[in-house]
């Protein structure tokens, strides 16, 4: 039969089988809150390095692009620096004299040099 002190022994196995599971759930509660929380902060670093390598692969193009154009200026000013060496130089003309203007002696000064340069005197001589 059955005995009193079985009775007891078996309430106490009970009771702290009951405490061990409400001390497990708190624990499992506390896991899932934690996972959830781990789950979501993933999912934004997600976001956030998928929005990188979208900005990395601009930032890529945009360079790429821009090393283009260097080529594309470099080659053109390389092509013209090559053409005006090939083109022959170009002696500037003297400015064109008036008709009525005499062509001046050798040696002898021009009117430019025989005007004084304040301007308010005459020359007479």
């Amino acid at each position: 039969m059955i005995s009193l002190e079985q009775i007891r022994l078996l309430e106490q196995k009970v009771t702290s089988a009951v405490e061990l599971i409400r001390v497990l759930k708190e624990e499992n509660a506390t896991l899932r809150r934690g996972l959830d929380s781990a789950q979501r902060r993933m999912k934004e670093l997600e976001s956030l390095v998928e929005g990188f390598k979208t900005d990395q692969k601009e930032i890529e193009s945009v360079i790429v692009r821009t090393l283009a154009n260097l080529d594309d200026l470099e080659e053109s000013a390389s092509g013209a620096a090559h053409a005006a060496r090939e083109r022959p130089a170009v002696r500037p003309e003297p400015p064109a004299r008036h008709a009525d203007a005499p062509n001046p002696k050798p040696g002898a000064p021009n009117d430019a040099e025989a005007r004084p340069r304040g301007g308010s005197e005459l020359d007479i001589f």
